[in-house]
C-alpha cells in the first residue's frame, strides 16, 4: 500500500492497502468480547449504548497534512502509571505520508498513498522514549521545495492530482509529458515501508560503518536513512538491475521478506532479503523474483511472463522453500491520459481468472503455476506455511499461503476506494461507504497432484488490515514454516460490528478458534498497524508486546502505545506533543 508518483510511463506507485473495519465502546481499556455473532442480550445492548455516545472525533485530522517536524530526539515521558517490559531495547520507524495539499497554487493529492515521505521514530531504551518526525529528502520532496512549498512536482501516482477549487483532475498534453518525464528521472518518494537490509548489523561495530535502514515503496526508488540520526543520506530514482536482467524494473513490492531457511546467517555473513518485482521487456511484462544480499548484491531466482498484461502485487507470500505469487485479476492500464485523470489504481483494467505462481527457491523452478476462476483481491500477506500431505509416505507438500482479501475489488479500485481524500475529508457519511475491511483466505497449493484450493474464514466478521504475527519479519531460528501462526494483530474500522467507520480499534484474532479474542477500542482514538516485539524468554507465542502509533482526536495528539499481546491491555502510554497522520507501514529495529 502505498505511495506516490510512479517512476515510469507506465507507473507503478504504491499502495498499502488499508481496508478496515472495527466499532466504538466506552471502556478507557481493552476487554476480551465474545464473537459479535454470539454476544448476549445484554451485551449487545451495552455495546449500543455505547455507539450512541461515543463521538469518534477528529477524524479528519488524523488524514490532514502535517507539514512540523522533529529533527532532533525528544524525549517523551511515559505518562503516570505505565512501564515498557526491559526486553524492549531498540527503535520503531513508522512510515506514511505527511503532506496532501499545495494550496497557493491548489493542487491537493487525491490519494492518501501519494504524500511526501515522512518518517516518525521512536527510540526505546531503558523504559526511556524519545521520538522524532521528519520528511524524507529525496528527489521528489525537494523539488517540492524549490517551489516553496507551492506546488507538487508533476508525476503519476495512485490517484490523480486535482484542483482543490474544483476537485477536478488536473491534465493536458504538456502536463502529460511532464509527468512521464518526471516519474521516469526524478520520482523517488518512498512513504510506504521500512526496511533492514543488515538485520544482523547492530547500531554500530568494529569498522564503525554506519547502520542504515531504507523506506520503501511498490517502485524500485528506495531512500537510505541513517539509523542512528534518521537523516536522510542518498535516495534512488531506481535500484541497479540485478544480474541477469534483461528488461525495465518497473516495480517492486513493498514488502521484502528474510530467507525463511533456518541456515539464515545471523552473524558477518548476513542474511538475504527476498522480493517480487515486474520487469518490462521487448517480450512483454514478467514477474520476477529477486534475491539481494546484505551487502546489496542482487540476483534474480526466477522470472515469469505476464502474457496478459502488467500485473499489480504489493505483496507476495514466502516460507523455508518457496515463494507464492498471487497475480490477483487487476491489470496496469499504459494509457497516461487515464492514468492522469483517475490514478493508477482505479485506472487498473480487470482480467477474469486468479493466478497462482510457486517458485521453489533454491532451484528457481516454478513447481505450480495456475489460473482459477474464483476472484481474490488483496494488498497485504500474512503468514505462509508448508505441510506435509502424508506425514507417512509420499503425500508431497501442500503450500498455503493467508491473505487479508476481499472478494470484490472496490477497496483497492473502486469509486469508494480505501482513503481517496476528496472523499474521505467531506465527513462521516462519505467514509462510512468505504469498505468494512479484508477478510482472512488462504490460498492452498498442493503441489503433488497440481490442485488450488481457496478457504475464506468468512466466520471471522470483524474486517481489518495491515496485519503482523509474531514472525512477520523472522529470520533462521526464529521462523516457523510447518505450520500458520495461531494469532494475528490487526487494526480495523466499523469496529465490533459499528455502523460507523470512525470507529476504530486494534484486534487481536484466534486463527485456530477462528475468533477475535481479544481487542482494544477507545472513543476517538485512531491506530496504526501494530509492530509484534517478542519477550525473549517467553513460552508463548503471543508473548510479547504492541506498539502502536495512535492518534487521540480529542486530545489532537499523537501517542505510542505499548500493549502485552496476550490480552491487548495497555502496558505504556506515550504522549509526543506531535500529530502524526494515518501512515502506513513501519519496522522495529531491535538494539
Amino acid at each position: 500500500m502505498m505511495g506516490g508518483l510512479l517512476q515510469s510511463s507506465v507507473f507503478l506507485a504504491a499502495s498499502c492497502g488499508l481496508a478496515t473495519s472495527f466499532a466504538p465502546h466506552r471502556s478507557r481499556r481493552a476487554y476480551k468480547p465474545l464473537p459479535v455473532s454470539t454476544q448476549a442480550p445484554e451485551q449487545q445492548q451495552q455495546q449500543q449504548q455505547a455507539e450512541e455516545t461515543a463521538t469518534n472525533v477528529n477524524f479528519e485530522e488524523w488524514i490532514a497534512d502535517a507539514p512540523e517536524e522533529i529533527t532532533k530526539w525528544k524525549p517523551c515521558p511515559i505518562a503516570d502509571g505505565g512501564s515498557i517490559p526491559s526486553y524492549v531495547q531498540g527503535t520503531l520507524i513508522r512510515n506514511g505520508g505527511g503532506i496532501w495539499t499545495a494550496p497557493n497554487n491548489n493542487d491537493e493529492f487525491s490519494h492518501i498513498f501519494d504524500g511526501f515521505a515522512k518518517i516518525h521514530s521512536y527510540k526505546i531504551h531503558n523504559s526511556q522514549v524519545e521520538c522524532q518526525s521528519r520528511f524524507l529528502q529525496g528527489a521528489w520532496y525537494k523539488a517540492f521545495l524549490e517551489k516553496d512549498k507551492q506546488s507538487f512536482p508533476t508525476g503519476i501516482g495512485t490517484g490523480p492530482v486535482l484542483d482543490s477549487t474544483n476537485k477536478e483532475p488536473k491534465l493536458g498534453m504538456v502536463r502529460t509529458l511532464q509527468a512521464l518525464i518526471n516519474s521516469a528521472t526524478i520520482f523517488d518518494n518512498t512513504p510506504v515501508n521500512i526496511w533492514d537490509y543488515q538485520p544482523h548489523m547492530k547500531e554500530s561495530d568494529s569498522s564503525n560503518k554506519i547502520k542504515t535502514i531504507a523506506a520503501l515503496t511498490d517502485a524500485p526508488p528506495r531512500t537510505t536513512i541513517d539509523f542512528n540520526t534518521m537523516d536522510t543520506i542518498s535516495s534512488s530514482t531506481i535500484n541497479p538491475l540485478a544480474s541477469g536482467a534483461k528488461g525495465y524494473e518497473l516495480m517492486e513490492t513493498a514488502h521484502p521478506m528474510y530467507s525463511q531457511a533456518k541456515m539464515a546467517a545471523v552473524g558477518g555473513e548476513g542474511v538475504d532479503t527476498y522480493n517480487v518485482a515486474v520487469e518490462l521487456g521487448l517480450q512483454g511484462p514478467s514477474v520476477t523474483v529477486v534475491r539481494e544480499t546484505s551487502q546489496g548484491e542482487r540476483s534474480i531466482v526466477a522470472s515469469i511472463p505476464s502474457i496478459d498484461g502488467t500485473p499489480y502485487i504489493h505483496s507476495y507470500g514466502m516460507s523455508a522453500n518457496y515463494a507464492m505469487i498471487v497475480l490477483q485479476p487487476l491489470r496496469l492500464d499504459p494509457s497516461p491520459d487515464r492514468l492522469l485523470e483517475l490514478g493508477f489504481l482505479r485506472a487498473m483494467t480487470h482480467v477474469d481468472q486468479t493466478r497462482i505462481i510457486v517458485v521453489e527457491l533454491t532451484s528457481g523452478d516454478v513447481v505450480l503455476d495456475k489460473s482459477i476462476d474464483e476472484k481474490v483481491y488483496f494488498y497485504h500477506s500474512i503468514s505462509q506455511a508448508e505441510i506435509v500431505n502424508d506425514q507417512e509416505g509420499d503425500g508431497g507438500v501442500t503450500v498455503s499461503l493467508r491473505l487479508c482479501a476481499y472478494k470484490e475489488p472496490d477497496q483497492i479500485t473502486g469509486e469508494h476506494q480505501f482513503m481517496r481524500l476528496e472523499q474521505a475529508k467531506k465527513g462521516r457519511e462519505w467514509r462510512n461507504k468505504l469498505h468494512r475491511g479484508g477478510k482472512f483466505c488462504d490460498i492452498n497449493c498442493n503441489l503433488l497432484d497440481q490442485s488450488v484450493e481457496v478457504d475464506w474464514k468468512d466466520e471471522i466478521e470483524q474486517g481489518y488490515e495491515l496485519p503482523v504475527t509474531r514472525y512477520s519479519r523472522s529470520f533462521g531460528s526464529e521462523c516457523i514454516s510447518e505450520k500458520h501462526p495461531r494469532y494475528v494483530y490487526a487494526f480495523g474500522a466499523f469496529a465490533l460490528g459499528s455502523k460507523d467507520y470512525d470507529n476504530w480499534g486494534l484486534f487481536k484474532f484466534d486463527l485456530e478458534e477462528n475468533k477475535v479474542s481479544s481487542y482494544y477500542q477507545q472513543d476517538s482514538v485512531y491506530l496504526s498497524e501494530p509492530i509484534f516485539v517478542p519477550n525473549p524468554d517467553g513460552e508463548t507465542e503471543d508473548d510479547g508486546v504492541l506498539l502502536s502509533q495512535a492518534y487521540f482526536g480529542k486530545e489532537s495528539e499523537t501517542k505510542l502505545l505499548v500493549f502485552d499481546a496476550r490480552n491487548m491491555e495497555v502496558m505504556a502510554t506515550v504522549p509526543t506533543g506531535m500529530r502524526a497522520p494515518l501512515d502506513f507501514h513501519g519496522a522495529w529495529i531491535p538494539n
